[in-house]
């Protein structure tokens, strides 16, 4: 019996699943607070080369566009590795945003017991990896501790949430967060009191109601700017002021766990597209949540023993990772 043999080369494909994959985890990353997309990006290998592509967009690539230099335009940027990373991205964005919207809307008390306890664990790595430790650390944390805490307690009719502006502005910020090690976009969008209204509004974008999309574009095109401005911006700082930078997430990490915290007395609401969404609350005691006579959104229900079992879980496995993956 005649074996027929082929020459097909699986190299490519394997290398386009391979680096699609960690796009992949690096959507889904940013989509959940306190896991960060420029982690997992570091830690597959592949922090450097995507600043490196990221920042050739300057310029010089205008130029070679200019001069229809598309090879060498291409070449110049990594467009090859962007456009593969960027499908994978696009691809766990989309994946995360149906299931922690899911979540969020079920299940609410369970999930920000989990990103308490992720961005808790979240802010001890990060602190980890600050290599000197003096009083002018001790103050970076001190002021990012204050400055998170006084966004998170502020009271959000001082800035209008649905204005198209505050939107673009959140994108600027959010995006900048995926060249920084350890910031998440979706956290500093829980900083800014935008994630329950951010996320729904692509989910329902993506679900065919086109009822946000002035917010999707608004954002989007925050996420643009930001990408090649600001972006640069915070990768010089880091740098340059590594250590500060570190202690500055810290504490804006330590700060934002108030917002987290699961148990909220909802005292604010708006009504979007059909639902709830919390405008204003108040961190408080499960004992004094399970005595609230009516609370939007959150319910009344504690779920103590589900809840702290999550946190537990979710705290351990995340430092294990860290731990292993730092060896």
């Amino acid at each position: 019996m005649k074996v027929i043999q082929t020459n097909f080369n699986f190299k490519p494909m394997n290398r386009f699943l391979a680096l699609f994959t960690k796009g992949m985890a690096m959507g889904m990353a940013e989509v959940v607070p306190g896991v960060s997309g420029g982690t997992i990006a570091f830690i597959t290998g592949i922090y450097e080369k995507l600043i490196a592509s990221i920042r050739n967009f300057d310029t010089t690539l205008i130029q070679k566009l200019k001069n229809r230099e598309w090879s060498e335009a291409c070449s110049y940027v990594n467009a090859d590795f962007l456009i593969r990373l960027f499908l994978g991205m696009v691809f766990g964005i989309i994946i995360g945003i149906f299931g922690i919207t899911y979540f969020i809307d079920n299940y609410p008390i369970h999930v920000w017991a989990f990103f308490f306890s992720l961005i808790a664990a979240s802010s001890f790595i990060v602190a980890r990896d600050i290599k000197i430790f003096n009083w002018q650390t001790i103050l970076f944390i001190l002021i990012g501790t204050l400055f998170a805490l006084w966004v998170t307690t502020g009271n959000p009719r001082s800035v209008d949430q649905s204005s198209l502006l505050f939107i673009f502005v959140s994108g600027i910020l959010a995006i900048s967060a995926l060249l920084l090690p350890g910031l998440s976009g979706s956290f500093i969008l829980l900083l800014l009191g935008m994630y329950t209204i951010i996320i729904p509004a692509v989910r329902d974008l993506l679900s065919g109601n086109f009822a946000e999309l002035s917010t999707v574009l608004s954002f989007g095109a925050g996420c643009i700017v930001g990408i090649f401005t600001l972006s640069r911006v915070l990768h010089w700082g880091y740098l340059r002021f590594r250590d500060p930078v570190l202690a500055l997430l810290t504490g804006f990490m330590l700060g934002s766990l108030n917002k987290i915290w699961p148990w909220q007395h909802v005292v604010g609401t708006i009504e979007k597209n059909g639902r709830d969404v919390v405008t204003k609350s108040l961190s408080v005691s499960p004992k004094t949540f399970a005595n609230l006579t009516e609370n939007p959104v959150f319910g009344t229900d504690p779920h103590m023993t589900v809840s702290v079992l999550i946190m537990c879980v979710t705290f351990i496995v995340v430092i294990s990772i860290a731990f292993v993956s730092k060896k």
